[in-house]
């Protein structure tokens, strides 16, 4: 178990003892009551029973709620590990297309193997490369980190990808670094 996960069943740990503690409160105050002479009535325990029921149900709940939400925040972790290794995969993959020689055909496949791979797993995970060059500057999934001159029909229109962005589940879980065109009218 990692020390993540270790500090969450801690904190759980820590949170049941305290549900424990303030029901055994409520418990001796609900007994305090009753021992009153003023009540000699029997308590109520099919009431006891649906209250105790109902915070069983919360709790479960809960509990359910929290660890989906752990468990995708492992899973994003783990994207933004993986993503440096994929990206230089794909720029190596496209410089050995460029050059077309018969020497990288081994490196190619083996490549295009591991890519395919890779692919398919960040698929499962609902992992997407944006798709960015050519398309209008969104600032909503991209950040610019340079403006170069452009002719007009380019204005607004990212030139270049300097680090390529990801969705998780149509959320950004990178941003793309980008080059957007700019005419000199714009200065």
């Amino acid at each position: 178990m990692s020390k993540h996960n270790k500090k969450h069943q801690t904190g759980y740990e820590e949170l049941a003892e305290e549900q424990a503690a303030e029901e055994q409160a409520e418990e001796m105050a609900c007994e305090a009551k009753e021992e009153t002479p003023a009540q000699s009535q029997e308590p109520d325990y099919r009431e006891q029973y649906v209250r105790l029921y109902a915070e069983f149900d919360n709790y479960r709940k809960r509990t359910e709620r929290e660890k989906a939400a752990l468990i995708a925040y492992g899973k994003k972790d783990f994207a933004l590990k993986m993503l440096p290794m994929y990206e230089v995969l794909l720029r190596q993959q496209r410089a050995l297309q460029d050059k077309k020689e018969q020497d990288h055909k081994a490196l190619q496949d083996g490549m295009r193997m591991i890519l395919t791979e890779l692919d398919k797993a960040f698929k499962t995970e609902g992992i997407q490369k944006m798709e960015v060059v050519g398309k209008p500057y969104d600032p909503a999934t991209q950040e610019v980190v340079a403006m170069i001159p452009a002719p007009a029909d380019q204005e607004g229109l990212v030139i270049d990808e300097v680090k390529m962005g990801f969705m998780m589940n149509g959320q950004v879980l990178r941003p793309a670094n980008v080059v957007v065109g700019q005419t000199n009218e714009g200065k």
